[in-house]
């Protein structure tokens, strides 16, 4: 029978009616008659007689729709197929998604990412959880031979936040909700499919309960000097996100994240399944440093289904390689481990970013049934030797791999999107933007998810390390009463353990954020963890003293200001030291600002509060309404701890001038965050993590990129710094050092020193030549000092640029100061404003490769230097930017004369030609800075 559909919902129910928005742009059915659009295409499973079907997977992520519930629903009726059942007052939903998802892309909340309009959105937390209460429904289309011959049907959910009763084709087929956000669900729907018939899903999805109050005692969550660290910590109570409740980085989530925010698949197997997924590991024999064989050993528990015994065994491929584990039989119902090993001669390893090519294998484990495939799981695998302990010389911790130490540049992670709109694309463009700025470890903090398989391929894929944290914040543990359920606590994280530990890039587990899972749940997770994976540690918190993370006390992080670049140098940036007096060997959180670009700023506001920048002193604290609801923070920290970074250069007149300070002023600021441990490398710091590197929504603070994927001066900052091979001048003392990021010592070079004057010309008798030799591996040599060069109490730009034996630039490095010490006098950096216009040309060809590729090629051709020169690439026709757009240099300042090659990869936009977009503080550039990028 056709279902009968109809329309109309009232948009009252979610919110106040949005002006100007049509049925049509809500993405409301509209009335018709016939099937419904959008049902799950299933491949046809063909297998030979008296078999099963062949194994597969389907994604379920078409043609679902959604509504709130109300009096009378039934899930019985919703999932009945043939039931006359009517579309009327459902909306197209966004499966994986969430409802608040849902609700925005439809129109029927404003946009919550725009200006105010999240405080137009009502919070669960004030309004209950009845208002995000949904309905999720779809068709199947399952094939006629699913489930023939003892083979079986499972409906897979990935992550259902928080509870969910589910119901098939008229029949309820969880006994009880299926509780907790992280625990993934495995449905043996065998018995309730109709194979070659209508199959319809319903699935009814409870936020976490109690959701929290964000406004906790102190009015609606604008972070002005209040902070809302999850509110009043009831979301605590709940195995979920306490980010979604609010904190000083994060406007609450109104749904608290409910709905089907991860996968739902169907997975056809036969008879013999995995019960959990299996485990590989990696061990390695060595001579001296080389890898000369590689152990894949693969366990796996393999549960049978059927009422008979099975033979089974495991057969692993990687690469032209098949072997297979000795049989067992599996009696019915039983579940037994079945294992499996593939050696690899001469492997090549998996290393992370800066230190090596990170190599992958792919790996196929089949699960074999009497013989013939029943199910098969698929993975990437990096052979590799990792480990992590506290450093005797500095009492910090300190990473290896492959019995190389790795100085740890890494960027703390909430998550990629605060609705938890995931996509493998979106997380790929996300981790090459942090392998890209340098950065070679991520913190994924425990306020956040789980990170997801697909972002964990990503750091894979591009050799960045991952630290995963549990559920847990010191902020919401409220005392040690939370999590009420530490069954569900632990199950989630047996079930995280085991999704993620064929990751290469997985190198930590820490039990929380800021203090220690409450009561026993810390040694619980700890032999968790050991009994579950066993090839990693875990650390009970995040700034854990004894794990070498914190120099005692529960919150020895921070800070999360702005400060002066030269404390970074001289280790005065942290009030936290080792009993030597040093400072902190391993910080897992230092923050700083964030300010995005113009064209960011005006995309996530009116023009009215855009063009109302800050124009703020500690006396006239905080901005306008916008900014500071989106939490930005100024370029000044305190009464008197740093004076303002920003009106160095002059104070702003308008937007554009604004930003394009902010963005100098985080060059420096980041840039001399990562110098200063460049100088102490191994002396003092073994690494340290900066918080955040990525936004996860369109707030204003601790960021190095944006919503929009567009970096801000500070990423380009960090990714001076840790280049393979770095001059970098110490700002505390003018000793110029060379940096070498790499595990091997490096080739000699020749460094040219060149100093600028306030007018922006060359000082011809202070530029300097040096012949540089070999840089040992990971660590710094001080080559020269400037101190008796730069002229003192005046401001000067110094340039280093290193060259190898042919001349060719190796790295340049850029750095302006006020030469005195101490803090900067004011407008210390307003010659930078005054400089002569600079006559820059440039020339833009395109690349052949499976994306869009630009090689730039940038000229000076003027007396004075051209001071950061920004690079965008933009829609020819309608002038908008096209992002993210990946470059090897921005914001670059050209010397008199000065020629500089820049590559550029984006992806193809299929709509329009794309051109660059190019300008500069003091640049002037023909038609405006827009150059056509001309076919190689």
């Amino acid at each position: 029978m056709s279902e009968q559909v109809g329309c109309g919902i009232d948009r009252r129910s979610v919110l106040k009616t949005v002006s100007g928005a049509s049925a049509a742009a809500a993405g409301i059915v509209a009335a018709a008659t016939g099937p419904e659009a959008g049902a799950v295409p299933v491949l046809p499973a063909t297998s030979p007689d008296g078999s099963w079907a062949e194994p597969s997977t389907v994604p379920v992520e078409e043609g679902w729709l959604a509504k709130r519930l109300a009096a009378g629903d039934s899930g019985e009726r919703f999932s009945g197929p043939g039931t006359g059942f009517s579309v009327d007052g459902w909306i197209r939903a966004r499966v994986p998604g969430t409802v608040l998802a849902t609700l925005a892309d439809r129109g029927l909340v404003p946009d919550p990412y725009f200006g105010l309009n999240n405080l137009q959105i009502p919070d669960a937390g004030e309004v209950g959880v009845g208002q995000y209460t949904y309905w999720f429904r779809t068709r199947l289309d399952v094939p006629k031979t699913a489930g023939r011959h003892n083979g079986r049907v499972f409906l897979d959910l990935r992550g259902v936040n928080y509870k969910a009763d589910v119901y098939l084709n008229g029949s309820r087929i969880t006994p009880e909700p299926l509780t907790g956000m992280f625990l993934r669900r495995k449905l043996d729907v065998t018995g309730a499919v109709r194979p070659g018939g209508e199959n319809v899903l319903a699935v009814l999805v409870t936020p976490p309960d109690p959701p929290g109050d964000p406004r906790s005692g102190v009015g609606e969550f604008e972070p002005a000097g209040t902070s809302c660290q999850g509110g009043d910590q009831l979301i605590g109570r709940s195995v979920t996100a306490q980010v979604t409740a609010g904190w000083d980085f994060w406007q609450p989530v109104r749904d608290r994240n409910t709905g089907l925010w991860d996968r739902v698949s169907l997975n056809f197997t036969g008879p013999v399944v995995f019960a959990s997924d299996p485990k590989i590991t990696t061990e390695i024999a060595w001579r001296g440093s080389l890898a000369t064989r590689a152990v894949v050993s693969v366990t796996a528990s393999a549960r049978n289904t059927a009422a008979t015994a099975f033979p089974a065994q495991l057969q692993v491929r990687i690469g032209k390689r098949t072997v297979k584990g000795d049989p067992v039989t599996v009696g019915a119902g039983e579940t037994k481990v079945l294992t499996a090993a593939v050696t690899v001669d001469d492997p090549q390893l998996w290393w992370p970013h800066g230190y090596g090519t990170p190599h992958l294998y792919p790996v196929t484990v089949d699960l074999l049934g009497e013989g013939r495939q029943s199910q098969t799981y698929r993975a990437d695998i990096g052979i590799r030797e990792l480990s992590s302990a506290v450093d005797p010389t500095t009492t910090g911790r300190k990473f290896t791999v492959n019995k190389t130490p790795v100085f740890i540049r890494g960027g703390a992670w909430v998550t990629a999107d605060a609705l938890l709109r995931l996509s493998a694309r979106n997380y790929d463009d996300q981790v090459r933007l942090h392998q890209q700025a340098n950065l070679n470890l991520i913190r994924v903090w425990g306020g956040s998810i789980t990170e997801r398989p697909e972002f964990y391929q990503a750091c894979d894929k591009y050799g960045v390390l991952v630290w995963q944290e549990f559920w847990v914040t010191a902020d919401c543990t409220a005392g040690s009463s939370n999590p009420a359920d530490r069954q569900l606590f632990l199950d989630s994280a047996r079930d995280a353990v085991r999704m993620l530990r064929n990751h290469p890039s997985l190198c930590l587990w820490v039990g929380g954020n800021e203090g220690p899972p409450p009561g026993d749940l810390d040694s619980r997770l700890s032999a968790l963890v050991q009994a579950e994976d066993g090839t990693r540690p875990y650390v009970s918190y995040s700034t854990d003293p004894d794990a070498g993370l914190g120099t005692g006390g529960q919150f020895s992080d921070g800070p999360y200001g702005i400060l002066y670049p030269f404390q970074f140098f001289d280790g005065t940036w942290t009030e936290h030291r080792t009993s030597t007096g040093a400072p902190q060997p391993f910080t897992p959180e230092t923050g700083s600002v964030g300010t995005p670009v113009a064209e960011t700023i005006r995309a996530i506001m009116s023009k009215a509060d855009a063009e109302d920048f800050p124009k703020v002193t500690q006396a006239t604290w905080p901005p306008n309404k916008a900014w500071n609801f989106h939490l930005w923070i100024p370029f000044f920290a305190g009464d008197s701890t740093t004076k303002d970074q920003l009106v160095l250069y002059q104070q702003p007149a308008t937007l554009d001038e604004f930003c394009e300070q902010a963005q100098a002023a985080q060059y420096q600021q980041y840039k001399a965050m990562f110098e200063g441990r460049n100088a102490a490398m191994w002396r003092w710091y073994t690494g340290g993590v900066i918080w955040r590197s990525a936004p996860g929504w369109t707030g204003l603070r601790g960021q190095l990129y944006d919503w929009h994927l567009e970096q801000t001066g500070g990423y380009w900052g960090v990714r001076k710094a840790g280049e393979p091979l770095h001059p970098q001048l110490d700002l505390s003392n003018l000793a110029v050092a060379v940096v070498n990021n790499t595990r091997q010592d490096s080739k000699p070079t020749h460094l040219t020193i060149t100093v600028v004057g306030p007018d922006g010309r060359v000082i011809e008798d202070k530029t300097r030549q040096q012949d540089i030799g070999s840089v040992p591996a990971a660590g710094q040599q001080t080559v020269t000092s400037l101190a008796d060069v730069l002229t003192p109490n005046a401001f000067q730009l110094v340039k280093l640029q290193l060259r190898d034996r042919r001349g060719r630039l190796v790295a340049d490095n850029t750095d302006w100061l006020y030469n005195a010490p101490g803090p900067q006098p004011d407008l210390a950096y307003a010659p930078l404003r005054n400089l002569a216009r600079s006559h820059v040309t440039a020339h833009a060809t395109r690349g052949g490769s499976s994306e869009g590729t630009v090689e730039i090629v940038l000229r000076n051709h003027s007396d004075v230097i051209a001071f950061h020169v920004r690079i965008q690439l933009v829609g020819a026709r309608s002038g908008k930017r096209v992002t993210p757009f990946f470059l090897t240099d921005n914001y670059l300042t050209l010397l008199p004369g000065e020629s500089r090659t820049v590559q550029g990869h984006f992806h193809e936009n299929l709509h329009e030609q794309t051109e660059l977009l190019i300008s500069g503080w003091n640049a002037s550039l023909e038609d405006s800075g827009h150059i056509p990028i001309r076919q190689g």
